[in-house]
Formats: structure tokens, sequence, C-alpha cells
């Protein structure tokens, strides 16, 4: 018999190992990993602003699932929601300055993770795994 882990196997203990390195780090600002993505995400957009279906789409979440994010993010001060002035309908998003300062750190935690997953493989090996990892998650869209 062959207990050689298949490649979903290694990818999903990758994001779990991860995921739990980044949630621990995290931890010290009361955040997780999905809502640093949000944070990251709104910090990187020219208006720091994004509508609840855009954040969907991004996240990958249902509606729901999106709300209870932004609402939790929203509560510690770091997202302020509002309604579009042109259409009453459409609920904002924006990054708060506390949320700016939390993604400064983040930003640096990133870095140190990626210093420790990439340990031993050269800088084309890194452009190679990323290029690899992008084509398989295309496939499987």
């Amino acid at each position: 018999m062959n207990n050689k882990p298949t490649s979903g196997q290694l990818i999903k203990q990758l994001n779990d190992a991860i995921e739990r390195k980044a949630n621990n780090s995290l931890r010290q600002n009361d955040l997780t990993m999905v809502q640093m993505w949000v944070l990251l995400s709104l910090n990187d957009k020219d208006e720091k602003t994004y509508s609840f279906k855009e954040l969907e789409h991004i996240l990958g979440v249902a509606q729901s699932t999106c709300a209870g994010i932004v609402n939790r993010l929203a509560i510690k001060k770091l997202v302020d929601c509002f309604t579009d002035p042109d259409d009453k309908r459409m609920k904002l998003v924006r990054i708060t300055s506390a949320g700016e300062k939390c993604c400064q750190s983040a930003t640096q935690n990133i870095k140190e993770l990626e210093q420790i997953m990439f340990r031993g493989l050269s800088e084309e090996e890194q452009i190679i795994f990323n290029s690899l990892l992008q084509r398989i998650y295309e496939n499987m869209k």
C-alpha cells in the first residue's frame, strides 16, 4: 500500500500550516486571516473602498459570510460601512486609519512567513512554484 500523500493532501496540509501560522501571528491584534485579507484588499485599492458584492467575489464567499466578516471588522473600528451616495441600494466598505495600521504590521508578517515557506528555494523556483499554483488554481475554477 502506498502511503505517499496526494497533491491535494499536500496542498491542504500546506494551506492549514500557513493559516495556523498566520492566525497565530494575527491573534495579537484579535484578527483572523480572512479578516486580514479583507483589510489588505481594501488597503491596496486606490479609493480604499469596495462594495459588499466586490468583497464577496474577492473572498469567494456568500453574502451572509461576507457581512459577518465585515461586521466584526466594523465592531473593531477597522472598517467603516456606508451606503453609496449615488445608489442607496449599494453598501460600501472603507478601511479606517486603524485598519491601515494593521496592514502595515501584517505586511511584515507576510514577508516573514514567505521567507520561512520559501527557505531553501531559489528565486527562480519560487517564481515557478507560484506560476504552477496559479495554473492549477485556474484549472480548478
